[in-house]
């Protein structure tokens, strides 16, 4: 081993920061031609130069987590139901260890009025659907179609039509 290539790939690549096989792939890439030499079926590798330290960052960077979004009013993007349902069920947990037991006590009176209101509303749409059910729909064709003018002309299957015989033009 020389003086111009002291370290291995093991060592290279800590003093750059990455990985051993982070240093071989950019070896076979072409991107360390001239840092390396090979003896006996082993790469050396140059003294590092003060613009190669820390190349690459040890951490590719990472996704924006969007943590908090269900208290705001950016929408959600669950995979699915069940994602949502485990979700709210811990915020509801959450909540009851900072709300009172007395308010906690109040919440299934709130949620049994909540339902009342529900079904006297869904009372109230059946009750005016029902009154519109009585008279009569106007039925508005467009002006294109009006079936009234439109009769059915009805025809026998077993009769063909007659051939007429062909004449000359005198």
């Amino acid at each position: 081993m020389s003086d111009d290539y002291p370290f291995t790939a093991a060592e290279y690549a800590k003093i750059l920061g990455i990985s051993k096989e982070c240093l071989r792939g950019r070896r076979r890439a072409g991107k360390l031609e001239g840092e390396y030499i090979v003896k006996s079926n082993c790469y050396f590798y140059k003294r590092v130069g003060p613009m190669q330290l820390n190349s690459t960052p040890k951490k590719p960077p990472q996704k924006k987590r969007r943590r908090g979004v269900s208290y705001t009013d950016t929408p959600t993007k669950y995979k699915n139901v069940a994602l949502q349902n485990a979700n709210e069920a811990k915020m509801i947990l959450k909540l009851q260890k900072r709300v009172n037991p007395s308010q906690l006590a109040l919440v299934p009176e709130a949620l049994a009025l909540i339902q009342k209101q529900k079904e006297e509303a869904a009372r109230a749409t059946l009750q005016s659907s029902r009154a519109n059910l009585k008279r009569p729909a106007a039925k508005d064709y467009g002006g294109l179609y009006k079936p009234s003018i439109h009769n059915a002309r009805w025809r026998s299957l077993d009769e063909k039509p007659e051939k007429k015989p062909f004449t000359y033009y005198y």
